[in-house]
């Protein structure tokens, strides 16, 4: 309530007027907001206002800017889950943003035989708005790719340069359909074996991000020890130490995630407020293109991140949920 600075001789009618006000606060309480404004009368022909008095007036709504509305669409594999879950607990309270989940486990760019990312990116960019995507892939593509009957070694010249035809093509398919595309980093990871292939990988998405002019979100180091190390927990502002990662030495906790979807949104929530992404008016979005939004958060267990569990047609060698793993091929 606007509050006015008012001489001794006032006090009288601003004690009648707060009087009235309280009478009438239980009604007002269930009214909208940005009701309890009255509307004003409009000058007439002359320029003076013209005033109409009414034994009951109603307080009259102003119509409130229109906001925009974006979607951030998640594509990635088992770490894309867990990702999506923590945008999802950060920006439920944020009626701005829509967090769609269209990651699937136990996939990547090599096992196109299995699940093409390629085509399944066309495909989303034909079906879903894409304003924002964020991109988490790279633990399940240690692993030879076969193109044309011919095998490749991981990480030999002709791999690489399939694979990041791959993520290029990917990359392109998101730039046509308008998204502002965030390409995170992964993780430190606890096998050391593991953990090199990883920042291998990751040396190739931030090599492709900066070639194809598209953010890159590094986050080895914000879940690393002061050495650059594996380490499970952090301690919290509050001196309490938490658990960040899954048993696997791969995965997170949903606190973990919340730690990574923290650092991307915060990206992402200062290139929305700067400008720097188009979104569409929020009464133009479908009740689908709206799903997810105003919810309240997702419970762990629903999402199976107190156990993430995969969805594989055939265990093969340099998958991250391989557990029979002993070394990449090479």
């Amino acid at each position: 309530m606007g509050c006015n600075v008012l001489s001794g001789s006032s006090f009288i009618r601003r004690f009648a007027a707060l009087a009235f006000g309280a009478v009438l606060a239980p009604a007002a309480a269930f009214a909208d907001p940005l009701s309890l404004a009255p509307a004003m009368s409009q000058p007439g022909p002359s320029g003076v206002v013209n005033a109409t008095l009414t034994t009951n007036p109603v307080p009259q709504a102003a119509k409130p800017a229109e906001k925009e509305h974006y979607n951030i669409v998640v594509f990635g594999d088992s770490l894309g889950d867990g990702v999506w879950a923590g945008l999802y607990h950060v920006f439920h309270k944020d009626k701005r943003f829509s967090v769609v989940r269209k990651s699937r486990v136990a996939t990547g760019f090599v096992r196109q035989d299995y699940y093409d990312w390629n085509q399944a990116v066309r495909d989303a960019a034909a079906d879903t708005k894409i304003d924002i995507a964020v991109v988490v892939m790279g633990t399940n593509d240690r692993q030879t790719i076969i193109e044309d009957g011919a095998r490749y070694a991981l990480f030999d010249p002709k791999w690489r340069e399939i694979y990041e035809q791959r993520v290029d093509d990917f990359t392109e398919t998101l730039k046509k359909s308008g998204a502002r595309i965030y390409w995170v980093g992964l993780p430190v990871m606890r096998s050391a074996t593991f953990e090199s292939d990883m920042e291998t990988f990751s040396e190739i998405f931030e090599a492709r991000a900066k070639a194809n002019d598209v953010t890159f979100i590094p986050t080895h180091d914000l879940v690393a020890d002061k050495d650059g190390k594996y380490d499970a927990y952090r301690t919290d502002a509050g001196g309490r130490k938490r658990l960040l990662r899954a048993e696997d030495g791969i995965h997170f906790t949903m606190e973990g995630y919340e730690l990574l979807a923290r650092t991307i949104g915060a990206t992402i929530t200062a290139d929305v407020d700067g400008g720097a992404v188009a979104g569409a008016p929020a009464k133009a979005l479908s009740a689908a293109a709206q799903e997810g939004a105003g919810k309240a958060p997702l419970a762990v267990a629903s999402i199976g991140l107190k156990k993430q569990v995969y969805d594989m047609a055939e265990i093969r060698q340099g998958r991250s949920d391989d557990w029979r793993w002993t070394g990449a091929p090479r």
